[in-house]
C-alpha cells in the first residue's frame, strides 16, 4: 500500500526532523508547521463547538464523530477526550464517560489546558454513575404492586439469595405485598427436612409455589416447618416416584387455601385425594393421576371451573367413568381429557356442565387462554378434538348443532365413523335426517349454521371419509378467518367456498406423499392454484395475509406453482416447512418467491433435515421482512451471510438449529440492531 494511503493526520502538525538544509528552508518549515498547528487547534476548536451543539440537539452519534476527529487530529490534547466524555454524560452513559476521561488523563500532560477539567468532569461522572434512585420507596404502594413488580416477572428460588428482598425494609415490604409472589424449590429436590431458608422465612407471604420432587422427598416436611397461609397456587411434578401418603398429607396442610393446583406424573395419587383435601380449587391440572372419585354419592365441586386430566389410565376411558367425573363439576368452563376416552359423552356433556366453553380431547393446548371465560355464558366456543380415538359422525354433527350459535374455534384430528344406522346424511353440502322424527336441533334450510366460527382445523385421520362433513361446515361458516387443511381436501367445492369468503386471512396447507397413506396422489393442485390466482387477482384488496405450507415427505422443488406466491400483494407472514431437506434444487423456487411478496414482514423456514449451502441466497431480496425464524439442522456460512444481508431485519430466531455460541455472538456483533434469539 502506498505511503500516502496511510497518513496519520496528527503527524502533520508535528515539527519534522530536518537532516539537511537548503538555503533558509529550515526556518520556513518551522513557520509552516506553526501555521498548521494553529490551523489544527482552530479546526479542533470549531469541531468541539459543533459537537457541543450537536449533543444539545440530541444528535449524539454525530457529536461523538466530531469528538473522535479531535482526538485523531490532536491526540496529545485533552480537548478531544473532554468533548467525548461530556457527550457520554449527556447521554447518561457515565461509565463510558469515566473510561474516556481516564484514558485522557493517562496520555495528556498535566500542563495541558484541559487537564484539570478532565479531572473535575471525571469526578462528576463517577458521582453520577454511583447514584441510585430508590424509586420503589418513593412511589405509591399501589403503583409499585400493580404496575412495576408484575413487569419484572420474577420467580424467587428457595435456595438462592433473593436480592430484591434485601435492598431495604421498604423494598421488602413492597415486594412481599405483590400479588402472585412466586417461589420455586427447584427441579431435583430430594429432601425438605432442611434447607430452603428463603422459602421458610417468607412462607406467610407466598402465593405461588412450583418445583419437581425427586425420589422420596416429602412436601409435608416443608409445609410443617412454616405457615403457608396465603398459598393459592401449587405446581408439583413428581417424576413418577413420589409416594402417595406424603403428598396427601402435604395437601391436608395447605389444601384449604389452594385455588389452583397442578400435579404431574404422580401415578400413586388418586383424584379423590386432591378433591377431598382441596375443597376450594378453581383450577386443577393432573397427569398420570388415578381417576378415582370421592365415595360420597352427593359430592359436588361447584367452585371448580378449569379441569385438565392428562394421561388418564385405560380404566377411566369409558363412557360411564367420564360421566362420573364431569357430573361432579357443574361449573366447569374448560375441560381437557387425554387420551381420548373410548366413548366420550360428547352430546351429553352440556347436561352436566352447562357453562362449559372450551374443551380439549387428546390435545392439550397451552396457547389457548382460558382465564377470561365468563361464568354466565353457555355453549362451547372452542373445541379441540385431537388425533386420538374416533367419533361417530352423528355425535359430531349433533355436537356442532348444539353449539352452532357459540362455536368459534373447531379443530378435528381424530377418526370419523358412520356407525350403525346413522341418523344424519350429508349430500352436496346439505344436511338431511335419515329418520322421520324431527328434533329441535334440525336447522332450517336457509339458516347460516355457524355464523361465529372463525377458525377451523380439519386435518384428520379420516381425510376422504370426512370430506362431506368438511364441506357442510365450510359452506355454513361464511365468516371464517383461519383454516387448516390437507391438500387433498382442497376440492373444487371447497375452493369455491373459500374464494367467496370475505374475511379469510390465514390458511395452513399440509401436502403429503399419499403413497404412504394408501390413497392416490392428486393429479394436480388445481384447487390450490385457483385459490391463489383469485387472491393474486384481488391485488391490494386480498384478505390473505398469513400462509403456512408443510411438505410431508415431499421436496419443495417439486412444486413449480409456488412461484406464484410472489404475486400475493398483501401476504405478511409466510411459513415454508418440509420434513425433508431444503436442497440446492430449492434455490430457484425460493428466488422466484422472494423476488415479490412486497408486504412480507415475517418469514419462517423449517427444514427437518437441514439446509443446503447457499439455499438462502435470495433472502436479501426481501426488503421489508423484519423477523425471520429458522428451524432444523445446521447453517453454512453462506446461509448465515445471506441472513446478515437482509436489509430490514429486526429479529432473528433459531429453533432446533445447530448454531455454536461463538456464531451467535458474531451475528449479534455484525447485526447490533437485530435481536438474535436461540431456542433448542
Amino acid at each position: 500500500m502506498a505511503t500516502e494511503d496511510n497518513l496519520d493526520w496528527s503527524q502533520l502538525v508535528k515539527g519534522p526532523i530536518v537532516t539537511a538544509e537548503h538555503r533558509n528552508a529550515n526556518h520556513r518549515i518551522v513557520a509552516a508547521t506553526e501555521i498548521l498547528q494553529q490551523t489544527a487547534r482552530h479546526f479542533a476548536k470549531v469541531l468541539n463547538e459543533r459537537a457541543r451543539l450537536l449533543a444539545d440537539s440530541a444528535q449524539f452519534e454525530a457529536a461523538l464523530h466530531d469528538a473522535a476527529a479531535i482526538r485523531v487530529l490532536l491526540p496529545g490534547s485533552g480537548l478531544g477526550y473532554l468533548c467525548t466524555g461530556d457527550v457520554y454524560c449527556q447521554q447518561g452513559r457515565y461509565a463510558a464517560a469515566v473510561a474516556i476521561f481516564d484514558q485522557g488523563l493517562e496520555v495528556v500532560p498535566e500542563s495541558d489546558p484541559c487537564y484539570q477539567q478532565l479531572q473535575q468532569h471525571r469526578i462528576i461522572a463517577v458521582t453520577k454513575n454511583s447514584k441510585r434512585v430508590d424509586f420503589i420507596s418513593q412511589l405509591p404502594l399501589d403503583v409499585v404492586i400493580t404496575n412495576i413488580l408484575p413487569r419484572m416477572n420474577h420467580v424467587f428460588f428457595s435456595e438462592s439469595p433473593c436480592e430484591l428482598l434485601y435492598v431495604s425494609h421498604a423494598w421488602q415490604e413492597r415486594v412481599l405485598k405483590q400479588p402472585g409472589l412466586q417461589f420455586s424449590f427447584g427441579q431435583n429436590v430430594d429432601t425438605f427436612n432442611k434447607g430452603h431458608s428463603q422459602l421458610i422465612r417468607f412462607a406467610p407471604h407466598l402465593q405461588k409455589l412450583e418445583g419437581t420432587l425427586k425420589r422420596d422427598a416429602a412436601l409435608n416436611d416443608l409445609f410443617s416447618r412454616a405457615h403457608f397461609s396465603n398459598l393459592k397456587q401449587l405446581s408439583v411434578s413428581c417424576r413418577g416416584t413420589t409416594l402417595r401418603d406424603p403428598l396427601v398429607e402435604s395437601l391436608k396442610l395447605i389444601g384449604h387455601s389452594l385455588t389452583d393446583l397442578t400435579v404431574l406424573r404422580c401415578p400413586g395419587v388418586q383424584l379423590r385425594d386432591i378433591l377431598e383435601t382441596c375443597p376450594n380449587l378453581v383450577s386443577l391440572k393432573t397427569s398420570s393421576v388415578d381417576i378415582v372419585m370421592p365415595l360420597s354419592p352427593s359430592s359436588l365441586y361447584p367452585k371448580m371451573e378449569h379441569l385438565v386430566l392428562d394421561d388418564i389410565p385405560d380404566s377411566a376411558r369409558t363412557y360411564d367413568s367420564m360421566v362420573d367425573v364431569i357430573s361432579e363439576f357443574p361449573s366447569l368452563l374448560s375441560l381437557g381429557v387425554s387420551p381420548t376416552p373410548y366413548s366420550f359423552p360428547l352430546i351429553s356433556v352440556h347436561e352436566y356442565c352447562p357453562y362449559l366453553q372450551v374443551m380439549f380431547c387428546e390435545t392439550m393446548r397451552d396457547d389457548v387462554d382460558t382465564r377470561n371465560l365468563r361464568p354466565d355464558r353457555k355453549g362451547i366456543t372452542s373445541a379441540y378434538l385431537g388425533s386420538g380415538g374416533f367419533y361417530l359422525q352423528d355425535d359430531l354433527i349433533d355436537y356442532l348443532l348444539q353449539n352452532r350459535n357459540t362455536i368459534q374455534v373447531f379443530e378435528f384430528g381424530a377418526e370419523l365413523e358412520d356407525g350403525h344406522d346413522p341418523i344424519w346424511n350429508i349430500s352436496s353440502g346439505r344436511l338431511m335426517r335419515r329418520q322421520q322424527q324431527s328434533s329441535q336441533l334440525d336447522p332450517s334450510p336457509s339458516e347460516i349454521l355457524f355464523p361465529h366460527l372463525i377458525q377451523l382445523d380439519f386435518r384428520n385421520l379420516s381425510t376422504q371419509q370426512s370430506m362431506p362433513l368438511l364441506k357442510w361446515i365450510v359452506l355454513n361458516a361464511p365468516n371464517l378467518k383461519v383454516i387448516q387443511l390437507d391438500d387433498i381436501q382442497f376440492t373444487p367445492d371447497i375452493t369455491d367456498a373459500l374464494i367467496k369468503m370475505k374475511h379469510l386471512s390465514k390458511i395452513q396447507l399440509d401436502f403429503k406423499n399419499y403413497v404412504f397413506y394408501g390413497v392416490d396422489m392428486p393429479d394436480s393442485y388445481t384447487g390450490v392454484t385457483q385459490f391463489f390466482e383469485h387472491h393474486i387477482a384481488m391485488g391490494d384488496q386480498s384478505t390473505l395475509q398469513h400462509l403456512g405450507i408443510l411438505f410431508d415427505d415431499l421436496h419443495i422443488s417439486q412444486f413449480e406453482w409456488l412461484s406464484m406466491l410472489s404475486r400475493l400483494r398483501r401476504l405478511k407472514n409466510l411459513e415454508l416447512s418440509t420434513t425433508m431437506a431444503m436442497t440446492g434444487h430449492c434455490k430457484q423456487v425460493m428466488a422466484e418467491i422472494f423476488q415479490g411478496c412486497p408486504a412480507l414482514e415475517t418469514l419462517t423456514l423449517d427444514a427437518w433435515r437441514g439446509f443446503a449451502d447457499g439455499v438462502m441466497e435470495s433472502l436479501c431480496q426481501l426488503s421489508h421482512v423484519r423477523c425471520i425464524t429458522i428451524r432444523g439442522g445446521s447453517l453454512s456460512k453462506d446461509n448465515l451471510f445471506s441472513i446478515v444481508k437482509m436489509p430490514s431485519l429486526e429479529r432473528l430466531l433459531f429453533r432446533d438449529c445447530s448454531v455454536p455460541d461463538e456464531v451467535l455472538s458474531l451475528l449479534q456483533h455484525v447485526m447490533p440492531k437485530v435481536k438474535v434469539e436461540y431456542y433448542y
